[in-house]
């Protein structure tokens, strides 16, 4: 009995990172040779109408390259496309960081599309196709 109950929660775990895995969908930023964002990732909030976007750096040789294509630190943001406006939303070494509470309430910084690149042109290009979501 405990070796079925020790392989249920083994199988379990395993799937679960499994799925997380399929979660991320990295694309390359359109004009960028080194910068990846999550196409999975991107969604508008339904509170406040920004969109969320992370990207990552390629990185082939450098202390991130485990991450899938190379990647490195993965920077997310909070794009006031309307505003042209972003919201530095922190850097994620482990690859399992949330939005922290209060997370709308940040700073609004100009120039939304250039502090994300191409990603976040393209973010606030598609943000009418993008999923709306309720976020924390």
């Amino acid at each position: 009995m405990n070796k079925r109950l020790v392989l249920c929660v083994v199988s379990l775990a395993a799937l679960s990172v499994a799925t997380y895995a399929l979660a991320e969908n990295w694309k390359p930023s359109p004009g960028e040779a080194k910068t990846f964002y999550d196409e999975d990732f991107m969604r508008v909030d339904a509170k406040s109408g920004m969109v969320l976007v992370r990207i990552a750096e390629g990185k082939p040789n450098g202390p991130y390259r485990n991450w899938p294509a190379g990647k490195g630190p993965i920077i997310m943001f909070a794009l006031d496309c309307a505003a042209d406006k972003w919201i530095d939303l922190g850097m994620d070494f482990v690859g399992d960081m949330g939005l922290t509470k209060g997370w709308r309430n940040g700073e609004k910084i100009d120039d939304a599309k250039a502090a994300a690149g191409s990603a976040g042109k393209l973010a606030c290009e598609a943000r009418d196709s993008l999923p709306k979501v309720d976020l924390p």
